[in-house]
Formats: structure tokens, sequence, C-alpha cells
């Protein structure tokens, strides 16, 4: 029911409007380049939607190549069905017999032998169900407790396209979700989360399909080798029951662009609503337990060489996301071991350093960040040359330690001020409202700092880095004088505390050889300076 293979469940946005498609019609029309965006994605699903289609497509290549991308749909159902092996079933949403594979969803040994495990009773005569999930949306990697931010089931059951990009999600992005409730492989541990990071020429949708599934295709033997992957093994981790006392399979069962069904799932039709049932596990569907640190040659996973527990292991992101140290560490592979797909490609145009993550942890989620980093064309040919790159990642370096330096020091004058003008700063009583005003002055540096960063790929480093301490300073007093109108001051302290905040931050600008603001403010700072003199 619902056949991936043959349904037009998947809804895109094209040159001609907007049009619904099967999946090999899918994988056809990016290769053509005619799939402009889709319909019924939300933000958190795109990255690990498109990562799944490269991965069947790459897959597919390996097993049948071609010189180009085919752009016909019989031959990517051909190959739909060469990864499932032959089983149709695994492609439908829906199977009506549950001893067949579902789209990830494992085959049950038998209705009696496991239904009770997957939540459903027979009460007076009556078969009950106890779902997992009655909409797609509880079914997602969204996990939210006060039901604010991401409205839960919100989506109807009866939509299909919902479903399908909550199984994708669920099943290869998930974490640790309670008690034999496990998540992926593809992280550092249970509490981890499952970044995508790429280097791209392209936003469109089709383009950056045709230049990943090629570049995999170019890493495969790499990764056969580095990681004893089959070079003819299990793609799709959900075609056979699963003795969830254990784990599936180890590594050196699969190929190397594997999709995983890390949940013991299944989708069941009653009333006709849709649901989702699950079952617990003892074990990971892929093993081995230990060393468990996401180094699985993901080609969209930067690898951390600086882990002191574990020597190396999958980038972790935590809140609040990428920011630009660890995008400028990524960039300039600063602690970090990157892929080919990560790596900066020959060519004069722009391109972009596109990365996301849900940032999760035990039975959490902490907030799903996403970048487009675009990369004028001088920076990224700096970025292909490594003497060029070394002196632009020292300059990245330099402009993150000023950022730092001025934070510090607003930090300080916004604490003096707040307290009135004391002769020793307390951080701690004031540290909730210094919070919000690092986070903004934080917002002010970072929405400047790539565009400076950039600069120095064509002009001289030195006159870059004055510029962008100027800014930094400038932001700080604006901070400062906003600040002085705006919190409310006692009047008997109120010149006191004022003078001796403009005083703190210029007197940290000057130890730290930082310059001092240029604004109409900086210059009564000066004459409060000499007046308490």
């Amino acid at each position: 029911m619902h056949d991936l293979l043959t349904d037009p469940l998947i809804g895109v946005r094209t040159p001609e409007g907007e049009r619904h498609m099967s999946l090999p019609d899918l994988l056809a029309a990016l290769s053509a380049g005619t799939v402009e965006g889709y319909t019924g994605l939300r933000a958190h699903q795109a990255d690990p939607w498109h990562v799944f289609l490269v991965q069947l497509a790459a897959s597919i290549q390996a097993r049948r190549p071609t010189e180009r991308l085919p752009t016909y749909a019989a031959y990517w159902r051909d190959g739909l069905l060469d990864l499932a092996d032959g089983k149709a079933s695994a492609w439908e949403l829906v199977a009506g017999d549950v001893t067949q594979p579902a789209f990830l969803q494992h085959p049950w040994t038998s209705w009696e032998a496991e239904a009770a495990d997957y939540g459903v009773k027979t009460v007076r005569g009556q078969t009950v169900f106890e779902p997992e999930a009655s909409t797609p949306d509880e079914l997602d990697v969204l996990i939210t407790t006060k039901n604010h931010d991401v409205k839960m089931t919100r989506v109807g059951s009866e939509v299909l396209e919902a479903w399908l990009y909550a199984l994708v999600c669920c099943q290869t992005m998930s974490a640790y979700g309670g008690k034999k409730t496990y998540g992926i492989t593809r992280m550092n541990s249970g509490s981890a989360s499952r970044p995508i990071v790429a280097w791209v020429r392209h936003l469109h949708p089709y383009g950056r399909f045709v230049d990943e599934v090629a570049a995999l295709r170019k890493l495969r033997d790499k990764i056969v080798k580095a990681h004893c992957f089959q070079a003819r093994g299990v793609v799709l981790t959900w075609l056979s029951p699963w003795d969830r006392s254990q784990h599936q399979y180890v590594l050196s069962d699969l190929e190397p662009w594997f999709i995983e069904a890390a949940r013991p799932l299944r989708l069941v039709s009653a009333s006709g609503a849709l649901m989702a049932l699950r079952a617990s596990s003892d074990k990971r569907q892929i093993g081995p337990a230990e060393p468990f640190n996401g180094d699985v040659g993901d080609p969209w996973i930067p690898i951390n060489t600086q882990d002191k527990k574990k020597g190396q292991s999958a980038l972790t992101v935590s809140a609040p996301g990428f920011t630009p140290s660890l995008l400028s560490k990524l960039i300039f592979e600063d602690d970090f071991k990157l892929t080919e797909l990560q790596l900066p490609s020959a060519g004069d145009g722009p391109a972009w350093f596109v990365a996301s993550v849900l940032v999760g942890g035990n039975c959490t989620t902490d907030g799903f960040y996403r970048i487009e980093l675009p990369v004028p064309p001088k920076a990224r040919l700096a970025l292909l040359n490594k003497q060029h790159r070394d002196l632009l990642g020292n300059l990245a370096q330099k402009l993150l330690g000023d950022a730092k330096e001025v934070q510090k020091a607003l930090n300080t004058a916004l604490t003096v001020l707040t307290e009135g003008g004391p002769d020793k700063a307390d951080f701690e009583r004031v540290e909730n409202w210094l919070k919000g005003a690092r986070k903004d002055f934080g917002r002010r540096w970072e929405a400047m700092y790539f565009t400076t960063l950039w600069r120095g790929a064509d002009e001289d480093h030195e006159a870059v880095r004055s510029d962008w301490q100027q800014q930094l300073v400038n932001a700080a007093q604006d901070m400062l004088d906003e600040a002085t109108q705006r919190l409310p001051l006692p009047a008997n302290r109120s010149w006191r505390a004022i003078t001796q905040a403009q005083g703190t931050l210029r007197g940290m600008l000057r130890k730290s050889h930082l310059p001092l603001p240029v604004h109409a403010r900086s210059e009564d700072a000066d004459t409060m300076e000499e007046t308490t003199a």
C-alpha cells in the first residue's frame, strides 16, 4: 500500500509548477535538473532527505554504473528493487503482510510472535493498538515536552508524504531516546547528533544531488578499504527480521552508503488512519558496541581528531550550533579531518559551506541549526592554495581573538553600569542580564565576521584586522550607550555609574591594545574621565 516505486507521493516544485512523483521519477528528475524544491519538507528534514536520496543513487550507481546519471525512471526503479533484493514491499509505506519488509520497517517473524512487543493487545476479542505515534510529527526526531516552538500532532495521519519524511528522519537521524530506544551508529554517542556538512557549488536540490552522487562514486573504494565495508553487501538494513536482543549487523556486513533503520517500527492502518507501532531493542541495530564514536566513513560528517577520550570521533555540535569559531575550525581543518565532500573544489565561481544539525541529548532536542555560508570566488581560490589558506586561517583566529577581547571589555563595563559604579564588579549578581547582552553583541559581530574574513583573500591582512577591530569597539560602545539609556539607574549614582562604565570599557580596550571607539558618545566619555580625574 502506498508504493514509493509507483505512486506519486512526493511533492516537488519544477519549472512547470508543482507536481507529485514516485521515488524513481524523483531520482530521474533530479538527474535531469528539473527539481527546484519540495512542497512538504519541514526545515529540519531537508538535509536528511537529501542525504538519503544521494545514498540511494550512489549505491545504485555502484552496482549499475553509467557515464551520466540516467534521466529515465526505469533505471532507478530497477536499481531500487536491486537494493531491496527484489522485495518490492520494502518500498511500500504500509505492507499488509507483517512478515514482509515495508519502507524503513523490519518484517516480523509472525504476527503472533511480535505483535505484543509492538503494543498490540487483544481486549474482549478486539484488537487494541498502543501506537508510538498517531501522526507523522509524533514520530519525527523533534522532541519537545512543552509543545511550544514546534507544535506536535499538527500534521494529520492521512498525509502520506509527511509519514515518508518522518520515517527517514526517525530511522536515520535519531539519538538515544530512552530505555531500549537506541539511536543510529553515525554519531559520536547516544546523546550526540548527526551533523550534515558539505561544500557545495549549488543550492538547488538537483545541482547538489548530481555533484554529491559523483563525489560519493569517487570516494567509494577508499571508504570500503578504510572501514572494511563490503563492495557488495547490505544497503537497506530493514529487509529481514531483527532479533532485537542483539545487533542485526556489524559494519563489515554493509556497503559504505548503507541506510539505517535504527528502530523497530511498523506502520499499520486501523479504522482508515495510519499509526506507527514500535518495539524496544536490547542493542543498537548496527554494531559493534565499542568503539561507539560515529567514525564510520560518512562523507557528510567531519571527524574530530582531538577527542581526548576516543582519539577521534564524529563531530558533535552543541547549542548554539555553528558558531563562527566552529565554522572556522571546520573550514580550515583545525582539529578536524574533512572528507572530499567538505573541501573546496576547483572553480572560479561562488560556492557555499552548508551545515545543519538537530542538536540533541538524552531524550531532548536542543535546537535545529542550519547555515548556508556564501564563499566569494576570490576566497574560494585562496582556500585551494595551502599557503594562502594557512594565512587566511591565521587571520581568522586573530579576528576571533579580537571579538573575544572586546566582548570581555563590554561585559565588565555593563556589569559596572548595572551596579551603579562599584569599586569592584560583581559578575554573578547580574549574570542573567549579561547573558542577554552577550548574545546581542555576539549577533552583531557574527554578522560581520565572515564578510570581513573573506576580504583577507585579496586585501592586506593588517588593514582588514584594523578595520575589524574598529567595528567591534564601535559596536561595543553603541551597546553601552544604549544600556545607559535603557537601564533604570539610581538618580544619585547615575553619573558615577555611566562614568565608571565608560572608563572601564576604554581602559580594558587600551590594555588589550585595541583602538578606542569613534563615536560622539565616546567623546563624552573622554570628558567624563577628565572630570572624574
